[in-house]
């Protein structure tokens, strides 16, 4: 079932039979979960009518879904991460026989971390016999209206484009993104509307976006910006080799980009073939404007090369990035481009 579809569900309270939550969205997933809890239950009886069961036998999560709901009308019973779906090993028959079985007065959730593998059985049997919720990372518009609606709750506002600003700088992840946005809220006062300058003073920049900054900053002839950003990268705990590839990933999108303007193609053609969001590739395409295609090609071979010799052992990790992005300021010197 779409997540959506499920939401709507649960905020009208129907709730019933066997659900399976997965997906690599966690703060949703659990924010699900909870809300189910709290549908299923009334908040005095709540720790009367709700179970969570740690790697129980069949038979004592049988026991638990068939025992009746005290002056409620349902009860829940919550199997968190068990073995037979996040592991190697198979749910016995009696449990996936049991699906089918489970009384109208008990909601039954299996929840994982992850996403689950759709051909162990019980996930089969879950598709038939109940309902699986894959919670996955948020598309634009989605995650947009999440932030929006977070900043809301909060008492505060936030356009469009604040909102993929702050998505942008700061990542996707749902967890990572509400402390953002408890900071910004608190940076702003008694003020109602959040800026990007507000994003710019106080957000955790994500790794990725710290790349671009660095690209960037190769752009606009800034080489002091450069490096501090790579020392920033490092003292955040970022190895060498995942810095140059992450530099490289970004003059590849550049080059991607180039090869899809000859090809006149849009902007939500082009996210859909490089897997990024839309308000992403918008950034990209005013990237590419500083840097011509070919010179974003000689930026991938830079970094290829790089690579190459750092895993061949013919370059020490120590300095080689470092020295990757002399060799690209130096490209972008007035002298190479002529």
């Amino acid at each position: 079932m779409e997540r959506t579809t499920f939401e709507k569900q649960l905020a009208a309270g129907k709730l019933s039979g066997v659900y399976l939550l997965d997906g690599n969205e966690e703060y949703l997933k659990q924010r699900a979960l909870h809300r189910m809890i709290d549908t299923v239950c009334e908040n005095a009886l709540k720790e009367l009518n709700s179970t969570i069961m740690e790697n129980p036998t069949t038979d004592d999560l049988m026991a638990a879904c068939e025992t009746m709901p005290f002056m409620s009308e349902k009860r829940i019973v919550v199997v968190p991460d068990p073995p037979y779906l996040t592991g190697r090993s198979e749910a016995d028959e009696a449990l996936k026989d049991y699906l089918v079985h489970v009384p109208q007065s008990c909601v039954l959730v299996f929840i994982c971390h992850g996403k689950v593998d759709a051909r162990k059985a019980l996930v089969k049997q879950i598709a038939k016999a109940g309902t699986q919720v894959t919670y996955s990372t948020l598309e634009e518009t989605e995650l947009n209206s999440f932030i929006r609606d977070a900043f809301k709750e909060a008492g505060k506002n936030c356009s469009v484009h604040v909102a993929a600003q702050l998505a942008f700088v700061a990542g996707s992840d749902a967890a990572l993104l509400m402390n953002e946005i408890g900071k910004l809220v608190s940076l702003s006062g008694e003020r109602d509307e959040i800026t990007e300058e507000d994003i710019q003073a106080v957000t955790t920049r994500s790794a990725e976006y710290t790349a671009y900054e660095i690209v960037n900053a190769v752009m606009e002839n800034k080489e002091s910006k450069a490096f501090s950003l790579m020392r920033d990268m490092l003292s955040a705990g970022e190895s060498r080799i995942s810095i140059l590839a992450m530099v490289e990933r970004q003059y590849r999108m550049l080059q991607h980009v180039h090869i899809m303007r000859y090809e006149k193609k849009t902007q939500d053609q082009m996210a859909q073939l490089l897997g990024a969001k839309p308000f992403v590739v918008g950034k990209y395409l005013q990237q590419a404007r500083a840097i011509s295609a070919r010179q974003a090609r000689d930026s991938v071979k830079m970094c290829v090369d790089t690579e190459y010799a750092i895993k061949s052992g013919k370059l020490n990790q120590d300095g080689a990035v470092e020295a990757l992005l002399l060799k690209l300021f130096e490209m972008r010197a007035p002298k190479a481009q002529a």
